[in-house]
């Protein structure tokens, strides 16, 4: 299928509206946050968190904080649903690194995507993605440069139920979904949230510096701009990834 790339800000989404029957008030498409700030593009600073009954031990149960790509497609067809892709930086990382130990089929199905499930959010404001094509990159067995084997690999990811929220206040930059995981025949259930933009929260001794998620200004400080985060998102920097994250959930604001 034919896609072509959606890049609406949030402030220029809000103000995008369909026209309705007559004398309805109108309402604004689906939208997912897409505005450039710094080196932010469509990313949003994503957590994981498993599910309950879970065993936080085993390998495929420690998924950090990271940036996460959400992209809203235009379908070509006007009958027909716009969809959204979604690719993580841990994928993209596994991309770059077995490269040359991939199949077409494993790098094609890189990039997650599901059809929205209206063309509009329903009543409580989420736009809906019910199910995502499956992600399964298969790493085959290789030669080490030291003449030893490396073995083969799989990485798994099954998202489903994303729902972005889309509101005047939060236009498509908070999002929620489920995500089955698995790697090496390990698997474990996530429940993900996330928020654009992307801030790294690194601070100059390269620890967290929590003032860097602030979304305020503070001149006595030296810090002359906020962090861009919407005020209404409660944050806090991570201190293993150094990127600020949401602390509440989806929606976290009316």
């Amino acid at each position: 299928m034919k896609l072509r790339w959606m890049a609406i800000s949030g402030g220029l989404a809000a103000a995008v509206v369909t026209a309705g029957a007559c004398g309805s008030e109108p309402v604004a498409p689906c939208v997912v946050g897409r505005a450039v700030f710094e080196s932010s593009t469509g990313s949003f600073a994503t957590t994981y968190e498993l599910k309950a009954g879970q065993n936080p031990d085993l390998v495929c149960a420690r998924l950090k904080p990271e940036p996460l790509g959400l992209q809203k497609f235009f379908n070509p067809d006007p009958k027909a649903p716009d969809t959204v892709g979604v690719r993580s930086a841990r994928l993209g990382n596994l991309l770059r690194d077995f490269a040359s130990r991939l199949s077409d089929a494993s790098k094609a199905s890189a990039t997650a995507v599901g059809p929205f499930a209206s063309e509009t959010p329903g009543e409580d404001r989420f736009c809906t993605v019910p199910q995502l094509t499956p992600t399964r990159l298969d790493v085959t067995e290789a030669q080490a440069p030291d003449g030893g084997i490396l073995p083969a690999q799989e990485f798994g990811y099954t998202w489903s139920n994303l729902r972005i929220y889309n509101t005047p206040e939060i236009p498509g930059t908070q999002f929620t979904s489920d995500l089955v995981y698995t790697e090496n025949g390990c698997t474990a259930e996530y429940t993900v949230k996330g928020i654009w933009p992307v801030v790294s929260c690194q601070g100059a001794d390269g620890g967290p510096d929590e003032a860097k998620c602030d979304p305020y200004a503070d001149y006595d400080a030296g810090r002359l701009r906020g962090s861009g985060i919407n005020p209404l998102f409660p944050v806090k920097c991570d201190p293993d990834v150094r990127i600020c994250v949401l602390t509440g959930e989806v929606p976290s604001a009316p």
